[in-house]
């Protein structure tokens, strides 16, 4: 029975867990859809002629000295060399009987070099492969997958962008999408090589393909029954990489599931207030003196005014450090925003709780805490708080500033305590939680609570270097 289950498996489409083969294998199932009459020969034809005749052989990132990309191979030449090869496959020219390294099937397995597969190693140095073999064994469905890869991808910066998801039918959509990209193109007369991204840094490009995911856009993710998108446990990755000459090289960039879910969470709930946060943290070293403008949501100097179209090519910081895991870096920045504008603390806690693993206990206590601080206090009372709390540079500092709350609390005759020991210990200073994170999310609340009440307190920030 699973003898018959595996004979029959299409090894051209079915997907193998390889990204590369992958998305070639998608290319090539959506291509057979759209064109059923033709034969995998003769899609390879077609798409032949396009590398050759309509990008005039451009795909040195993919395929280095192929029957394509090599000098000697322009025009006629390497559309009759290229077809000749792919027909040697099926004759089983060269082939010798093997594993293939990325379908595990055993059969007839063929060279797989850079000149027929993607960041591979070279039939010249042997040492890269086991066994000093002159390339990695691949089957003739392996082979052909990746000659259809090109068509699925986009071009960003200075490499190519290959995207891929735990969900499948998300790397479907996206492939789909570039295959019809790549196809009007072609048919309007504009394409001279594969599409190329608007974009050209990859943590941007990764935001946008999850925004195209989570926003009112019918993609696979999209649920009928609810009209939202299903986002949870969504992760995409972005394989960003050259096969070009002497300097090939791959950066896998990841977008976790837990921050494609806070991602989500922001612009569905809390839009206005997200966009207002996340566009000014874009910033570029040849606009200075740059503002944000809230009405027009776009950024000016004294010279030129730029929208959305234009600074979101620029680079986000809180973007890199969503997908560099760095807390600190994100919470300064929550921290800052929030002095001058509304922030609501229901994202903070999105973030704290979803990625930062912190107990929802912890900014319970926070929010009661800045509630102690604000309520029927004076602005001169509230200003000393937070310029204390402000100044606490050492977790020595920030326990006195709690005690003195505590203090402040029993001498008002108040009945219950600001927190017990166990709150102290679990809450306010738990384990794996830096007290200058707890300090400035106190600070984030209180600001939450002075916005809510129309208070005005001006404290200067004094940022501290060494806690960068």
């Amino acid at each position: 029975m699973i003898e018959n289950n595996q004979l029959e498996i299409n090894w051209l489409t079915h997907p193998t867990g390889d990204s590369f083969a992958d998305i070639g294998g998608f290319v090539i199932e959506y291509l057979q859809k759209k064109k059923p009459d033709k034969s995998i020969l003769e899609l390879i034809e077609e798409v032949t002629n396009i590398y050759v005749k309509k990008w005039d052989n451009n795909l040195h990132s993919f395929f280095l000295n192929s029957t394509i990309t090599h000098n000697s191979n322009k025009g006629q030449k390497g559309i009759n060399k290229t077809i000749a090869f792919y027909k040697g496959l099926f004759d089983g020219k060269d082939a010798e009987d093997g594993y293939c390294r990325i379908t595990g099937q055993k059969g007839k397995v063929f060279q797989g070099t850079r000149d027929n597969h993607i960041m591979s190693g070279s039939a010249t140095l042997i040492n890269f492969h086991h066994g000093f073999e002159s390339g990695i064994r691949l089957s003739k469905e392996a082979l052909i997958r990746i000659f259809f890869v090109p068509l699925g991808v986009e071009q960003l910066g200075d490499k190519v962008a290959v995207l891929t998801s735990n969900n499948e039918g998300i790397t479907r959509h996206f492939v789909q999408r570039n295959v019809d990209n790549n196809f009007r193109d072609i048919a309007s007369g504009i394409s001279k090589s594969i599409q190329r991204s608007e974009f050209s840094n990859p943590a941007n490009a990764l935001f946008e393909y999850a925004n195209q995911c989570i926003e009112n856009v019918k993609t696979v993710t999209f649920d009928e029954d609810t009209g939202r998108s299903k986002t949870q446990g969504t992760t995409l990755n972005l394989f960003h990489f050259t096969n070009f000459g002497a300097s090939p090289t791959i950066n896998l960039i990841t977008l976790p599931a837990s921050v494609f879910a806070f991602y989500a969470y922001c612009i569905r709930e809390h839009k206005k207030e997200w966009q207002s946060f996340i566009f000014r943290q874009y910033s570029n070293s040849k606009f200075k003196n740059a503002q944000f403008d809230d009405v027009s949501k776009s950024w000016f100097n004294n010279k030129e005014e730029v929208d959305y179209s234009t600074f979101k090519v620029w680079r986000n910081s809180v973007f890199e450090a969503l997908l560099n895991g760095n807390g600190q870096i994100i919470r300064k920045a929550f921290l800052a925003h929030s002095k001058s504008r509304i922030l609501n603390f229901k994202i903070i806690e999105q973030y704290q709780i979803n990625i930062q693993n912190m107990d929802k206990r912890t900014l319970t206590k926070i929010k009661e805490l800045a509630d102690f601080i604000v309520n029927d206090r004076s602005d001169d009372e509230i200003k000393k708080s937070m310029t204390r709390l402000n100044g606490s540079k050492s977790s020595n500092g920030l326990r006195y500033f709690l005690l003195k709350l505590a203090d402040k609390n029993y001498k008002d005759g108040n009945d219950e305590p600001l927190f017990s020991i166990d709150e102290y210990v679990e809450y306010l200073f738990p384990d794996g939680t830096y007290w200058n994170e707890i300090r400035d999310l106190l600070l984030i609340a209180i600001y939450q609570k002075l916005h809510e009440t129309n208070k005005k307190i001006e404290v200067e920030l004094i940022e501290n270097e060494s806690e960068i």
